[in-house]
């Protein structure tokens, strides 16, 4: 876990800000996926398609937000990972903070 967060501290924040806006992409393009496909399978139970179109319909409905959704699980165990140690560096600076400031045993000035 130390070296966790050593490596999350050596990472320039204007990349940990893009791969944030990767995830967020990543998600909004399966939210988008999904409404586009209930979207189109709306449109052909209301407006009845051809009985040819149907398949090619059925599918495009279910594989689209399937192949979407594919890197969701990982986005968003990234993005828990960094929040969690965020925290937890956090939580280790204020118990640093409450520490008492002592003298050096031998006497030494730093």
């Amino acid at each position: 876990m130390h070296g966790e967060l050593l490596f999350e501290d050596s990472v320039p924040s204007t990349a940990r800000r893009r791969a944030r806006s990767q995830a967020g992409l990543v998600l909004l393009a399966a939210l988008m996926t999904t409404l586009t496909s209930a979207a189109l399978c709306t449109a052909a139970i209301l407006a009845p398609a051809p009985v040819a179109v149907v398949p090619f319909v059925v599918i495009i409905c279910i594989g689209c937000p399937v192949l979407a959704s594919w890197q969701v699980p990982d986005v968003v165990g990234a993005l828990r990972s960094r929040r969690l140690a965020s925290r937890a560096l956090s939580q280790l600076h204020r118990g640093l903070a409450q520490l008492p400031e002592t003298e050096h045993p031998l006497g030494h000035d730093g």
